[in-house]
Order: structure tokens, then C-alpha cells, then sequence
């Protein structure tokens, strides 16, 4: 009886590993995407800061009004400013 009960606890106890080990990949999976949203949105807010700095300072106004609104313009901008690569 005593290595019935062994077995049992055993098992439960392997049972509950796995679901441990489930559960943290799950939030850590969560947690990696969340934090990877918010340096993202910050990464973005960056560029579009020095962007709209330059233009300001070099008084291209149209092109600023031109990078609001039309993603392909803002992009072309972040390369001659050398923004992103």
C-alpha cells in the first residue's frame, strides 16, 4: 500500500511541476510581449520626436505635415535623417 501512495504523491507531484513550468512559460510569454509592445511604442515615439526636431530646426514644415500623415513619406525622412537604417 505504502508504494501505491508513493506512486500516487509521486505523480501528483511530477503533475504539478509541469503545470508550474506551464503556467511560468505562459506568463513569461505574456510579460516578453508586453514589455516588447512598450519599448516598441517608445522606440517609435523616439524617432518620430528627433524627426519632427530636425524638420522643425531645418524648416520644413511641409514636409512634417507631409510625415503625419503618410507613413512611406515619415520613412524616407527617418533614412535622410538617418533616423533608422
Amino acid at each position: 500500500m505504502c508504494k501505491a501512495l508513493d506512486d500516487m504523491r509521486q505523480e501528483a507531484m511530477e503533475q504539478g511541476i509541469e503545470r508550474g513550468i506551464s503556467q511560468g512559460i505562459k506568463q513569461g510569454i505574456s510579460q516578453g510581449i508586453s514589455q516588447g509592445i512598450e519599448r516598441g511604442k517608445k522606440t517609435g515615439e523616439d524617432c518620430f520626436a528627433r524627426l519632427t526636431g530636425s524638420l522643425l530646426t531645418d524648416g520644413r514644415m511641409d514636409d512634417l505635415h507631409r510625415a503625419i500623415s503618410n507613413p512611406a513619406v515619415r520613412h524616407e525622412l527617418y533614412r535622410e535623417y538617418h533616423i533608422l537604417n
